[in-house]
């Protein structure tokens, strides 16, 4: 046994049945190690929620096995829970509790029973103390995501499960939520969280899993992954200039129209915008918006599954 890992081998799940039955995973293995923040990245509708659904024992597979800290999810299913925090996209919550008493409910599902004095600590913790006796339907969108946090780990689990758990969130109450999320793995806990959002797996986590129509299509760090590419750099600006005349300019590569963005991944980015800008006058064109990125998970996403992470 393996404390705060999470095994899936060959996992294949699926909804409903005959005609209307819908596949959501089809052959998964991953290896979650102790005390990493590890990602699942992909657009909506990917099999992200199905996964951690099947890793909780929400979800029966239809074929392969989920072991958490080495015990077999479908055999021992209270064991297993009893590792698990989870924080759901959108949070059931029970309207006329105080923050307190959903805390104390919360731990004592698990047969975890807290004192005052650990309540008041976590809700410290994650800033909401005093709200302590507030209602949860008077928070913040901001204070609801740090409440269920809060409560995704008032059973001390080994293992946490995030499921998008910045979703609409300003950046300001993502950023800590973030730091909230960095202070569970400094605890040595395992961290598991679901995202479309490269930029905060990249932020985040130390390997990630991307996942597109219910299969993972690449897996390893951030930095692995991107560099796997040997992608360029991409030079986007916001011009209407034919693609044929820009392809010929020094040091291009690839061009693109994404939306209103021109976008070249170029090997002479310098060479390349000051060729762009004489193009642009020529036509009697105008350039705005300029803005050079280096490779990200984006273009890994890209690369892998011939579509854009957004256009999921």
């Amino acid at each position: 046994m393996t404390p705060g890992s999470i095994e899936i081998d060959h996992l294949s799940a699926a909804y409903g049945r005959g005609a209307r039955r819908v596949t959501a995973l089809t052959d998964v293995t991953l290896d979650i190690g102790t005390g990493e923040i590890f990602g699942l990245l992909g657009p909506n509708g990917a099999g992200k929620s199905t996964l951690l659904a099947c890793v909780q024992g929400l979800h029966t597979p239809e074929r392969g096995s989920v072991r958490v800290g080495g015990l077999d999810v479908q055999r021992q299913p209270a064991a297993t829970k009893r590792q698990l925090g989870v924080q759901l996209q959108k949070t059931a919550l029970l309207d006329d509790l105080t923050l307190a008493e959903l805390i104390e409910v919360y731990a004592a599902l698990y047969e975890v029973y807290l004192a005052r004095g650990q309540v008041t600590a976590l809700l410290e913790r994650y800033t909401l103390g005093q709200q302590r006796n507030q209602l949860a339907r008077r928070l913040s969108g901001g204070q609801q995501q740090r409440l269920a946090l809060a409560l995704a780990v008032a059973n001390d689990p080994r293992i946490v499960l995030l499921d998008e758990p910045t979703s609409a969130l300003d950046p300001h109450a993502r950023r800590a939520v973030w730091d909230s999320i960095r202070a569970l793995h400094d605890e040595g806990r395992t961290v598991v969280l679901t995202t479309h959002s490269m930029e905060e797996a990249e932020a985040l986590c130390g390997r990630v899993a991307i996942i597109d129509e219910g299969r993972i299509v690449a897996a390893d760090t951030p930095a692995r992954l991107i560099a796997g590419l040997g992608a360029s750099p991409v030079l986007k600006a916001t011009v209407e200039l034919p693609l044929e005349r820009v392809r010929d300019l020094p040091g291009v590569l690839a061009a693109r129209y994404a939306g209103q963005h021109l976008e070249l991944e170029t090997a002479q980015p310098q060479a390349t915008l000051a060729a762009l800008h004489e193009l642009a006058a020529r036509l009697g064109r105008s350039i705005g918006d300029v803005l050079l990125r280096q490779p990200n998970l984006e273009d890994v996403f890209l690369k892998r599954t011939g579509r854009a992470l957004s256009d999921g």
